[in-house]
């Protein structure tokens, strides 16, 4: 007899993109490495989809709150940017 389904199917989720090739940026080439040391064991994903889920809820401040939940790429990447400045400096 077959296993029962769940009643609520999943939905599979994607984070498509792609990276340029070579890296000259540092921070760029230790995401590199990070990614390609977690992707065997898929943890990448989750990582990805705890931060989504902290910027949207106001975990990482209200501007990237606002500026995640307003869908507006530059102004959540400028966001971002202010957020890092402050734990860089």
């Amino acid at each position: 007899m077959a296993p029962k389904k769940n009643e609520v199917p999943s939905e599979r989720v994607r984070l498509d993109g792609y990276q340029q090739m070579p890296i000259t940026d540092p921070r760029e080439q230790k995401f590199w490495d990070w990614y390609l040391e977690n992707k065997a064991n898929r943890r990448a994903f989750t990582m990805a989809k705890v931060l989504i889920i902290a910027a949207l809820h106001g975990e990482m401040g209200t501007q990237v709150q606002v500026a995640m939940q307003s869908g507006d790429t530059e102004e959540a990447q400028a966001a971002l940017g202010d957020l890092l400045g402050v734990f860089m400096t």
